[in-house]
């Protein structure tokens, strides 16, 4: 079949170059052209047919996923737009309770840190207080001590400058040790 195709091209083709003669332009001058024309129509039609059909039936399922994939990004985006809507509504709120918050825990601090100010005080007071106490109790001890040492320095003195008083004192000395 297509070499009959083949061949029927060929002749018009040829009578259609041979046909370039003087004569004056008539309708059947046009006649092997318009088989010519319509014969080449035919085979292009029936050889690109089918990668003709492939090609638009790729772009069509390309359009629809390409159609599906933006349905489903408008859906996503629709459900964040009313996310943001109800965020952006509930704004003023989020913006109370944040500075409520934000009070109650400046309060709670304040208050921590009076109650630690106070401790804190309190102990001071408590370790002064003590510091006071047992410095005091030391130099009461210190005075005590210079003073019997100052009193039995001067007993000694006494005693040595005396010869009856050094006698009375060894006497008592040795009765006291039977």
């Amino acid at each position: 079949m297509k070499f009959i195709k083949t061949i029927i091209f060929t002749i018009a083709s040829n009578s259609i170059l041979a046909a370039g003669g003087a004569s004056q332009g008539s309708v059947s001058d046009l006649l092997f052209p318009a088989i010519n024309f319509f014969a080449l129509l035919f085979g292009l039609i029936y050889l690109m047919r089918k990668p003709m059909t492939e090609m638009f039936n790729n772009n069509a399922k390309q359009v629809t996923n390409l159609f599906e994939y933006a349905e489903k990004k408008d859906k996503e985006a629709r459900i964040k737009l009313e996310i943001f809507e109800k965020k952006m509504d509930n704004l003023e709120g989020e913006k109370n309770k944040i500075i409520k918050n934000a009070e109650n825990e400046t309060k709670s601090f304040i208050e921590e840190s009076k109650a630690g100010s106070v401790e804190y005080l309190n102990r001071l007071s408590q370790d002064s207080k003590a510091k006071v106490q047992y410095e005091k109790e030391t130099l009461e001890n210190e005075i005590k001590e210079s003073l019997v040492d100052e009193v039995i320095s001067k007993a000694k003195e006494k005693i040595a400058a005396s010869g009856q008083l050094s006698a009375k004192a060894t006497g008592q000395l040795i009765s006291g040790i039977k």
